[in-house]
């Protein structure tokens, strides 16, 4: 897999979340500068895993509340990979 520099991204994916319009947002946002890899496992457990399968995402939070909200990447930059 090819690596993904955030910053050559962040003008794109801000593009494309104006394009998108609120995504059921009802607050300003920020991005969160940076990517966030959500682990995804076939099993529940106690235990930590390194590596595997995930899902890479970006972060926004909510200006008013603080809540923070994710999307997987390929959602926003469908032909990112």
């Amino acid at each position: 897999m090819e690596k993904i520099n955030f910053t050559e991204y962040k003008q794109k994916i801000l593009d494309a979340l104006t394009s998108k319009g609120n995504l059921g947002i009802a607050e300003p946002v920020t991005l969160i500068d940076g990517f966030i890899n959500q682990p995804i496992s076939n099993e529940l457990s106690g235990n930590i895993v390194i590596g595997g399968p995930a899902i890479p995402m970006i972060m926004l939070v909510g200006n008013n509340t603080g809540r923070i909200y994710f999307f997987a990447l390929k959602a926003i930059l469908p032909n990112i990979l």
